[in-house]
């Protein structure tokens, strides 16, 4: 086994070690990967665009300290649960969201807590960023069994193809040769192997988006006195799968 995982540090401790260095809400943001209003409002605008409506349900997977889901909570009728392996992440989401009927569980493994095909929407942001392919897999399995036929996976991802990534790249090939702590792991897929996932376990892929392309359009619904409306990256290249048969 490489040594140099040994370098790394879990999620979990990454995160208490910002609770305890800067405000909560501070911390909260950085734990997601700062800018959270930012991203949110994107995230918003991204399911939006690919058919989000009040009254669709959504898996959101690695929701953090809720930076989706406080976006979410204008929709009445809209169903929602949020999974993490954080409860300090959680806790927080579920007072900043402030919406009883938004469930928050924590997670230990990629199995999804629902037992039949329910879900319009499964979601990961930042979630493949930061395990291992095989872990992604599973979760895309996972994904599948709880989605109804149509349902969509939407999830972000490095990729070299992305002139986005370069930098994260970079930025391991640096903690790798100095061997100094890094706070998590940053994994790089390829979109040639996603396809390959997608028919095995029986989606299509609906749309597969460079992380420094603005395909994101952030209308009057979405847009915020701090993310105005036009197109936007995400900064992550993006993949969209959706459950064959519907």
């Amino acid at each position: 086994m490489s040594g140099q995982l040994r370098f790394l540090l879990g999620y979990e401790q990454l995160v208490k070690n910002l609770l305890q260095s800067l405000p909560e809400d501070d911390a909260a943001a950085q734990a997601v990967g700062g800018d959270f209003e930012h991203f949110g409002v994107l995230e918003h605008a991204l399911l939006r665009g690919e058919g989000l409506r009040d009254g669709s349900s959504i898996l959101d997977v690695g929701c953090g300290s809720g930076r989706l889901a406080t976006k979410l909570g204008r929709y009445p009728a809209l169903r929602y649960l949020g999974l993490d392996v954080v409860p300090e992440l959680l806790d927080y989401a579920r007072r900043k969201v402030g919406r009883p009927d938004f469930h928050f569980e924590k997670v230990d493994a990629p199995k999804m807590p629902l037992s039949a095909p329910v879900l319009d929407f499964c979601v990961f942001f930042s979630v493949f960023t930061h395990i291992l392919p095989e872990e992604s897999y599973v979760y895309l399995e996972e994904a599948h069994r709880v989605l109804k036929p149509g349902g969509k996976v939407v999830f972000s991802f490095l990729e070299h193809a992305s002139a986005a990534s370069k930098p994260v790249f970079d930025a391991n090939l640096k903690w790798v040769r100095e061997r100094h702590v890094a706070g998590h792991l940053n994994t790089f897929l390829h979109r040639a192997d996603l396809r390959v996932w997608a028919e095995r376990i029986g989606f299509e892929v609906a749309a597969l988006h460079l992380g420094e392309s603005r395909f994101i359009e952030v209308d009057a619904e979405c847009a915020t006195p701090a993310v105005s409306e036009g197109l936007y990256a995400l900064g992550q290249s993006v993949c969209v799968l959706r459950k064959r048969g519907g």
